[in-house]
């Protein structure tokens, strides 16, 4: 199948940061909203602040192959269209004018523009995993003067997996809202909102760790024995959701495949603190420094990751019992939310804060190893650009701090053993966690613009 060389292609990841931007700030509407004001955090905020944060991880994962593909021109502009537009105006346009300001014929906005950033990236999610798609591709193009390209290569069979378990948790992710969300009904079962995420989301996972394992320079067996593990687990976790799903079979049918994804991590973690066997090539600058970075950040995925099979296994035992908010039966959507349960754990007796650390920094820590990644690959080319070298260290340190403050902050806000009137221990995510995150979108999105205005500038 051959390989694919890394790069970055500088206007996507801007658009990246501008989508994990509109996602976050979504999400801090909807936190600071319920602790300042004790509302109830709409489903809608939910929904979309988790939709523009993964796509942003789409289109940065699309952003470091795009350099090097037989792209045509057209697609190519399509593609940037699309990460520019659609993840905001969805959110705006569709979820926001429909669910929060009641515009009906906005609803129909919505898979437009979804459907639209899905081509678009399965255009180059193909291209990248070795399919020559017609129309999109041709021999011989070039790279664009605002693309970077490393000397790193990776298999195309990284892409290959990933990229048709993802279509199908997107496909089902489309069914969902066509079946259940767009006529006011209730997901049921409602383990197929499982079935959408889980599939997309491990799916990008995979990826983000293998990409990882290449910039930390593992050796080839390690790393073909890795794309060798990643494609059983996606699989056998694929057909088990399905069963779990359709079937009613226990959460085990497909809890138990995911350990084996789970080594994935386990041999990303083991390689950043240099108990993997290297490749004799040193192509990658910075490495000890980002090692360290990369190997808090494993650390922290570890325990989040470990943590959401024990949530599967424990309670989220059959489909009709999820962690995820259940929509009442006829009422209207978004509906109220059980008396007893005021965030996204309806199931009885579960801490109400161990689904909130699954989600939310489990989900954030991909992004933190996803930029380490994109640092390790271009980050020296990027930071001589702009003549700071000395930022990237900046970066390896305010990276991974973001979600182990909004780790922290989970579990102190339910932790019982805190002493009467101590301060409430979410403070670690709302008065650093959040300032972090935001510290770091706001500079990357600044790097972003300033590194198109010097590639507009300079000779090529």
């Amino acid at each position: 199948m051959g390989s694919v060389r890394l790069g970055l292609s500088i206007p996507l990841f801007t658009a990246s940061t501008l989508s994990i931007a509109i996602g976050t700030l979504t999400g801090l509407i909807g936190v600071w909203g319920y602790a300042a004001q004790k509302q109830v955090v709409p489903e809608w905020i939910k929904t979309g602040h988790a939709h523009s944060s993964w796509w942003s991880v789409f289109i940065l994962i699309a952003a470091l192959v795009l350099p090097s593909l037989p792209l045509t021109s057209w697609f190519r502009k399509f593609v940037l269209a699309t990460a520019l537009v659609c993840p905001g105006a969805w959110l705006t346009l569709g979820q926001y004018a429909h669910y929060g300001l009641g515009v009906e014929p906005a609803k129909y906005l919505m898979p437009v523009f979804e459907i639209l950033l899905f081509l678009a990236l399965l255009g180059v999610a193909l291209t990248a995993s070795g399919l020559k798609v017609p129309f999109i591709t041709e021999e011989g193009a070039k790279p664009s003067k605002y693309d970077i390209i490393s000397s790193v290569e990776v298999d195309r069979r990284v892409f290959l997996v990933p990229t048709f378990v993802t279509v199908a948790g997107v496909i089902t992710g489309f069914l969902v809202a066509a079946i259940f969300k767009s006529p006011q009904l209730p997901v049921k079962p409602a383990a197929l909102v499982q079935l959408h995420d889980h599939l997309a989301l491990m799916s990008a996972s995979a990826i983000i760790i293998l990409l990882a394992m290449r910039a930390l320079n593992v050796s080839e067996s390690v790393f073909r024995a890795a794309i060798r593990i990643m494609e059983i687990a996606l699989l056998l976790v694929t057909f088990g959701l399905i069963a779990f799903v359709l079937m009613g079979v226990h959460s085990a049918i497909w809890v138990i495949p995911a350990g084996i994804y789970y080594i994935l991590p386990v041999l990303a973690f083991l390689a950043a603190i240099g108990l993997v066997p290297k490749s004799s090539r040193e192509d990658l600058q910075y490495i000890p420094a980002i090692r360290v970075s990369l190997a808090l950040s494993f650390a922290i995925m570890l325990i989040l990751v470990a943590q959401g099979a024990y949530i599967a296994l424990v309670w989220d035992t059959n489909p009709d019992i999820t962690v995820t908010f259940k929509q009442p039966p006829n009422l209207t959507y978004p509906g109220p939310y059980p008396v007893a349960f005021l965030g996204t754990a309806p199931v009885k007796g579960m801490p109400r804060g161990l689904e909130n650390a699954h989600l939310s920094p489990g989900s954030w820590i991909h992004v933190a190893v996803l930029w380490l990644t994109t640092l390790a690959l271009v980050g020296p080319a990027i930071f001589e650009k702009i003549k700071r070298p000395g930022l990237l260290y900046m970066f390896l340190v305010t990276i991974p701090l973001a979600p182990l403050f909004n780790m922290m902050g989970r579990y102190l806000a339910w932790w019982p053993d805190l002493p009467p009137g101590a301060p409430a221990g979410i403070g670690a995510l709302l008065y650093a966690g959040h300032p972090m995150k935001g510290f770091n979108i706001v500079t990357l999105f600044a790097l972003g613009v300033i590194l198109l205005y010097i590639m507009r500038t300079e000779k090529k």
